[in-house]
């Protein structure tokens, strides 16, 4: 229920007021806080900030209190959801905001609050974001596990808060000395000595294990070369005798920060890598790069260490490139079946903030930063020349790709363009003064669109006005574009036989009817993952009245929330004269038929109930926490009838929350002002907990699947995929194009043409989609084949050598859009087998199981261009 909620202001005010906060700039140390989208959007929706509504303040459309449970795994603690995306599940607004619409709006309960500090990230540009997941460390005190606890830090906290903390967790004195060690491993310290630098700083992930160390009864500290957890929680230690020398960063010899015990069943390339908390869109990544046979030769060779960059301005100072060096080496030594690539996510989160914390990303983002992060810092020219470009001015296609690339060339040269660069020719031309535009530009991956269909489908649930039969669920097939509710009730109607005029489509949020529809409002007003009920209504509204019927079980300490509300709600026709409050009482009974239990002690009983006789009302349960009708002489003998639930009207106001009125059994008919019920208003059925849980059976198997609606969407093949690349289109308004003889921006037409193709092609199907009302994923399968892709039938240079790839490796995405899953197909070059590589663990895989509807980044390498193996000396 919204408490405190204060007279707000009017609508085009709290517009203009929340528009200029929430478009302020983050600065370091500020609070902001987490909105459910669902709820902000109806916000922006009713004060007029959505550009996408035409009208605002629309009473239907009163967002009601804030409502962050959707964002929550454990409410009551405080937890909130993994994998929440930004502008997906929830949005950022600053305090000033949050405090205005709670005052304006309240909130469902007090624990509604989500508060978050904006931290720095980056090493060279300062970037400024809210830790929306705090960093989790596993602690303990002198490397003895039967201490161990677990606390939650901000990425900006330092060392210093950490051991601060540490020592209140055991009681350590503040003035006593102590050490704090980070363990990469089951064998690996590393001593934090810099109290200033922040656990980013330092590269501390989820669940790492922290130890606070003291001094041992002679003075002297634990310190051993190598330790090993044993199953009695304690680690076995050994004096340090030189706790003298200098601030030590490893403590063993020569130690690699990636690696772990030695295993049987390791081998060459096998070597799974551990989540450090949501990086597995970086694992599969890696592992894809790793079985591209020379790019690892070139590593495990110590190439890179010759040709690094490290005072290129446009590298990352050499560290990506020694980072991933360090980790090939660990993987194909053969002596680990799982590492931690911990020093690699630290670099990276160094030189790349966006990918500095541990929240999904996309792995195709990572691949684009990683593959120009090892070319810059592997950049074989110290000094790049000026070149200026020139038009094609006319010339043969051949003389102009030749000339682009030799100039790219002149300032680019690594082992990342020998293999994975290619040409492409870009032709553009005006609609209005035919102007021709030829350019030649390098890439090191194709970005494939999918052949889109122009439908959609949408998921509903039909309620038949007969309540014994069951909801029907219904695939149903709308247009993508254009579409209106009545193209929806159409295919309903098609579907179930049913008259269209005898259908209602709502949508339900949280088991109350959040909006009516009406049949020309758009279809792109309903997301794929709104909850659409369709009600069969075949009643004529002269002589009855739709009253929708929410079901209510309320707490005891407090008012009306949506949260309290549960099952479907219902569409009750109700006469228009001589509804009492019983007749209606036996209309919800009978639509509640289906999912009332009988009890096994009294079933005749219950059937003379369920056949209308009301005489035995008083054997039900009463309302515990109805006083209202404590006193017989206002209710009229109310008080003596105890129902399964008694009835209240809901009523919505703007501004100042809900109206909760009783409705008394008078034995008068019911007065339904209908303007209201369907939609700011609506009857609760309010029952006690007792005979919601005697008499209400939530286990009933409520829907029924129309199998017919089944859409099995044909699979594409790849090569749709690179013929939609290359088609010629028109460019949108907002990728215009500058033509220089009209001196002004043209829509103009643009086509894409391969010219030359790598040794290496890496394909990225665009499976996911943005458009200005929602984000999907496109989870069409594509196949995509092992062996032999002929891609010389789409080069334009008739001059290029023979293209034809096999498969080497297939980043796959399981899930939807911005969380998921990410693993790794891979074939493995010394055995040539294929491999499944799931964070830390590595499984053979079948061939037929490589091609998938989850493959989203393909790996191909040509024929003939590579054969040498990774074969250890």
């Amino acid at each position: 229920m919204a408490e405190h909620v204060e007279a707000a202001p009017a609508l085009h005010v709290q517009k203009q007021i929340i528009q200029t906060q929430i478009g302020k700039a983050m600065v370091k140390g500020q609070t902001w806080f987490l909105i459910d989208c669902k709820w902000f959007k109806n916000f922006k929706r009713f004060v007029g900030l959505d550009e996408a509504w035409d009208t605002f303040g629309v009473p239907d459309d009163h967002p009601g209190p804030i409502d962050n449970s959707s964002l929550f795994s454990d409410e009551e603690h405080g937890i909130i959801r993994e994998s929440l995306i930004d502008e997906l599940d929830y949005v950022l607004v600053p305090t000033e905001s949050w405090n205005l619409l709670v005052d304006w709006y309240g909130t469902v309960n007090s624990r509604t609050a989500i508060s978050r500090q904006v931290i720095e990230y980056g090493v060279f540009v300062k970037h400024y974001k809210v830790e929306v997941y705090l960093l989790q460390l596993r602690l303990c005190k002198d490397f003895n596990l039967e201490s161990e606890t677990t606390q939650k830090f901000s990425k900006g906290d330092t060392i210093g808060t950490i051991e601060s903390v540490m020592k209140k967790i055991y009681r350590i004195p503040d003035d006593e000395e102590t050490k704090i060690w980070s363990s990469f491993n089951t064998n690996s310290f590393e001593e934090l000595t810099k109290r200033e630098n922040t656990a980013q700083d330092v590269g501390l992930f989820h669940n790492q294990l922290v130890v606070i160390e003291t001094r041992s009864e002679n003075g002297s500290w634990i310190r051993q070369a190598k330790r090993t957890y044993q199953a009695s929680s304690t680690v076995s230690s050994v004096t340090d005798k030189s706790s003298t020398a200098g601030p030590s960063n490893i403590i063993t010899a020569r130690f690699s920060p990636y690696s772990y015990p030695s295993e049987s069943r390791a081998a060459p390339g096998l070597c799974g890598l551990c989540n450090l908390g949501n990086t597995c869109f970086m694992n599969s990544v890696l592992q894809c790069m790793s079985n591209c046979p020379p790019i690892t030769k070139y590593f495990l060779n110590e190439e890179h260490l010759n040709e690094l960059n490290a005072d290129n301005p446009l590298g990352m100072s050499g560290e990506i490139a020694k980072a991933f060096g360090e980790l090939i080496q660990t993987m194909w030594s053969g002596r680990h079946s799982y590492t931690m690539p911990h020093n690699f996510k630290l670099q990276v989160g160094r030189y790349a903030p966006q990918f500095s914390g541990y929240q999904q990303h996309d792995s195709q983002e990572l691949l684009t930063f990683l593959l120009d992060g090892l070319h810059e810092d592997l950049n074989r020219i110290k000094k790049k020349p000026y070149i200026e470009l020139q038009d094609s001015s006319g010339r043969p296609d051949k003389e102009v790709a030749r000339e682009a690339w030799d100039n790219y060339r002149k300032r680019n040269d690594s082992i990342i363009v020998d293999f994975f660069h290619g040409l492409l020719k870009s032709t553009v031309v005006c609609p209005d003064c035919s102007k021709v535009s030829i350019t030649f530009d390098p890439f090191c991956y194709l970005s494939l669109p999918l052949p889109t269909k122009k439908e959609r489908t949408l998921e509903v649930l039909l309620f038949h006005f007969d309540p014994s039969q069951k909801p029907t669920h219904y695939t149903v097939i709308v247009p993508k574009k254009g579409g209106y509710i009545t193209d929806l009730v159409e295919n309903v109607g098609s579907l179930s036989g049913l008259p269209t005029d005898n259908l209602i489509v709502t949508l339900v949020i949280r088991s109350h009817f959040h909006k009516f529809f009406a049949s020309n409002d758009s279809l792109e007003k309903i997301d794929e993952k709104d909850l659409i009920n369709i009600y069969e209504m075949p009643i004529q509204s002269d002589t009855h009245v739709i009253v929708p019927v929410c079901l209510w079980q309320p707490e005891a300490r407090h008012g009306f929330s949506h949260n309290q509300l549960f099952g479907d709600p219902l569409l009750i026709a109700a006469p228009r004269k001589g509804c009492t409050y019983d007749v209606l009482y036996q209309l919800v009974l009978h639509k509640l038929q289906r999912y009332l239990r009988v009890p096994d002690d009294n079933s005749s009983w219950w059937n003379t109930k369920m056949n209308g006789d009301a005489s035995s009302v008083e054997d039900l349960p009463a309302d515990e926490n109805d006083k209202s009708c404590s006193d017989s002489s206002d209710c009229n003998g109310e008080a003596m009838q105890r129902k399964l639930f008694s009835f209240y009207l809901i009523s919505s106001n703007p501004g100042s929350g809900y109206e909760v009125e009783k409705i008394h059994n008078d034995g008068n008919p019911l007065q339904f002002p209908t303007s209201e019920y369907m939609g700011q208003s609506f009857v609760a059925a309010k029952w006690t907990r007792e005979a919601h849980e005697q008499f209400y059976d939530k286990s009933i198997d409520d829907t029924e699947d129309d199998m017919s609606t089944r859409n099995d969407q044909q699979a594409l093949k790849l090569k749709d995929c690179i013929e939609l690349y290359t088609t010629r289109e028109k460019l949108g308004a907002d990728d215009a194009w500058y033509c220089p003889t009209c001196k002004k921006h043209q829509q103009a037409t643009k086509k894409f043409d391969l010219w030359s193709l790598p040794k290496i092609l890496i394909i990225h199907l665009k499976r996911f989609v943005y458009n200005r009302y929602r984000r999907e994923k496109v989870d069409r399968t594509v196949l995509y084949p092992m062996r032999g892709l002929n891609m010389s039938e789409f080069v334009l240079n008739k001059t290029h050598p023979e293209a034809m790839y096999d498969l080497i490796g297939v980043c796959n995405h399981f899930g939807g859009l911005g969380g998921g899953h990410y693993t790794a197909s891979c074939q493995n070059q010394n055995d040539q087998k294929w491999y499944l590589f799931d964070d830390n663990s590595v499984s053979e895989l079948s061939e037929h199981a490589v091609v998938s509807s989850a493959a989203y980044v393909l790996f191909y390498m040509r024929r003939n261009s590579y054969d040498e193996k990774m074969e250890l000396n």
